[in-house]
């Protein structure tokens, strides 16, 4: 039994290692074609990277130049409460919706996938917060905007690095392509769109937290579709021994 037991776990390790691999490009092109691209894109990136170099801003500060831009309509949001009040309370009710309907897949679904997707997710997101701490953005609106809310927590306003907000709008977009195809996508999208736009109006996370938390988001739905069908093969096996 234990043999056959580790020559599962083997054989299952196996396949998600096989699925990981990078596939070969079928298309082969000159190596100076390769080498005129890698020197024109190295040069680019230096070029690039001077005129970033040029930029100037206070000395122990985060310059945000999506915050500057934003800076009249967030401006608008600090002196009306009750309109930041409402766009909290809109995003936060997306949020909660996203949420559910991600556990809820997971559960009555046929896969453990948008669970882990999630686990994995926030896992990453509290090693950077146990490992990251930034100042509050100058001008950020955050308070209980006097409605309840399942997975927004209006008590805790440290917790930027990164953007739970756009994370789950990404792993919600991934189950609704999935579910729905093309059409749904366009809807994830538009949802991904309005809350990264929301928490960067109210300077409740800097652009760093949008941008690292999307891509957060896709890697740990790529990774959990890897690691999902031994996670759901492991648990039918599993309880149906226990019948």
């Amino acid at each position: 039994m234990l043999l056959e037991a580790a020559r599962w776990r083997y054989e299952e390790t196996a396949d998600v290692a096989r699925n990981l691999r990078m596939p070969e490009s079928p298309v082969r092109t000159d190596w100076w074609i390769r080498l005129l691209f890698v020197a024109v894109a190295l040069g680019l990136w230096f070029w690039t990277q001077n005129l970033i170099g040029e930029q100037h801003h206070e000395t122990g500060s985060i310059g945000d130049t999506v915050h500057r831009v934003l800076a009249v309509p967030n401006l608008y949001l600090q002196t009306h409460r009750s309109a930041a009040s409402t766009l909290l309370i809109v995003s936060s009710a997306v949020i909660d919706a996203l949420g559910i309907f991600l556990l809820l897949r997971s559960v009555w679904g046929s896969t453990l996938r948008p669970f882990l997707s999630l686990l994995l997710l926030f896992g990453m997101r509290q090693i950077c917060q146990l490992l990251t701490t930034l100042d509050p953005p100058a001008g950020m609106v955050w308070h209980d905007p006097g409605f309840p809310s399942l997975l927004v927590t209006y008590h805790v306003a440290t917790d930027f690095f990164f953007s739970g907000h756009t994370g789950i709008a990404v792993l919600g977009a991934v189950e609704l392509a999935s579910l729905g195809g093309r059409r749904w996508l366009y809807c994830g999208i538009a949802i991904v769109v309005f809350e990264a736009t929301t928490v960067l109006l109210l300077r409740a996370h800097y652009t760093l937290d949008v941008f690292t938390g999307a891509v957060a988001a896709r890697y740990a739905a790529i990774l959990a579709a890897q690691i999902a069908p031994c996670f759901d093969s492991q648990l039918a096996k599993t309880f149906r021994r226990a019948d």
